[in-house]
């Protein structure tokens, strides 16, 4: 189990990194409404990288809380955080994405990531 937890607070610390990044890049095109992300130089390669690592994060995260049972995570919380993940990693570069909704679901994932790691180092 010590394994798989320290896997997990790798990858929930790399999807913390992402999660920012994503933040800054929303950021970023918010301030530049003239600005249009490259597709294939800009915005697939960091959905691709986002999505890998998620991948990787899920089944760890998942196999955590089967074994540990933490008090307050559940399934349905890591299905929810890995699918709000992909999704702001490429609605972060779209214009048209509503600012509110965005910080929201940015903050959702970072609670969970953030959680998770108190109650691992618990």
């Amino acid at each position: 189990m010590e394994d798989i937890k320290s896997k997990l607070i790798y990858r929930t610390e790399q999807l913390k990194e992402y999660n920012n990044e994503t933040l800054n890049a929303y950021i970023n095109i918010a301030q530049s409404p003239d600005y249009s992300p490259d597709f294939f130089s800009e915005v697939k390669p960091f959905a691709d990288k986002v999505k890998e690592c998620a991948d990787q994060w899920k089944p760890l995260a998942e196999q955590w809380i089967i074994e540990e049972k933490p008090a307050y995570f559940y399934l349905k919380q890591i299905e929810d955080t890995h699918d709000n993940i992909l999704i702001s990693s490429v609605r972060a570069f779209q214009s048209d994405t509503k600012e509110k909704r965005f910080r929201e679901m940015i903050q959702s994932i970072d609670y969970i990531l953030s959680g998770i790691e108190k109650e691992i180092d618990k």
